[in-house]
């Protein structure tokens, strides 16, 4: 899209880490709750991750065509992704076990189709 479209990058939405920190762990909690009685887990898990994630790899591909900005800036965005990929996977864990699932419990959502 950077090759097609030659304006200047409009997005720079990018959210400080104390507000991704706080926007993943609701974001866990809620995935934690939810699929801890197996209601919509999937749906919300995909569309929560991906609402997160999302972001990052399209930036990175612009910056790739358009060049990257400072080394400040990029070193925020990627500990974002970071607290955003840690903080969601650990709130849910923490969940899970605050509402007493066991090992076997969350094998079965591995293995079910």
């Amino acid at each position: 899209m950077a090759f097609l479209h030659q304006g200047p990058l409009l997005f720079d939405d990018f959210k400080t880490p104390l507000v991704s920190l706080g926007i993943s762990s609701i974001i866990g909690i809620t995935a934690g709750l939810a699929s801890a009685d197996d209601t919509g887990r999937r749906y919300l898990i995909g569309v929560a991750a991906a609402v997160q994630y999302a972001v990052f790899p399209v930036w990175v591909g612009i910056c790739m065509v358009r060049g990257f900005p400072d080394p400040h800036v990029i070193t925020e965005h990627i500990g974002a992704f970071g607290i955003n990929l840690m903080t969601i996977a650990g709130m849910s864990v923490a969940v899970y076990a605050w509402a007493g699932m066991r090992n076997e419990d969350v094998h079965r959502f591995h293995t079910k189709g």
